[in-house]
């Protein structure tokens, strides 16, 4: 969704750049100054909007994979102590396997 109002944003950017180039062009359609001010209030606060909203996504992205990160830290631990556990049954059955058999002639 945000992406939309980014490229929203750009489109309305580049076509009040084109627009405030050329209406100077025709000197009698040239906009009076308040109506610059007013324009010129929107465009900032649209600049800060997409500006803001690009930062949330930002932080919203940032926060994702510092879970992910954690969750993967936490499998991996597991993992770990799963092998230690592993090998350590392993070792006892090989013991095991090299004991002689109770009640065996020898």
């Amino acid at each position: 969704m945000s992406i939309f109002i980014y490229l929203l944003l750009f489109g309305y950017l580049v076509i009040f750049a084109i627009v405030a180039v050329a209406v100077p062009a025709w000197n009698r359609m040239a906009p009076s100054d308040n109506a610059q001010l007013i324009l010129g209030n929107y465009t900032n606060v649209l600049s800060a909007l997409g500006a803001s909203i690009a930062a949330g996504s930002g932080v919203a992205m940032h926060n994702k994979l510092k879970s992910l990160y954690e969750r993967d830290k936490k499998l991996q631990d597991n993992v770990d102590q799963l092998h230690q556990k592993l090998d350590k049954l392993l070792r006892r059955n090989d013991i095991e396997a090299d004991r002689p058999a109770e009640g065996s002639a020898g």
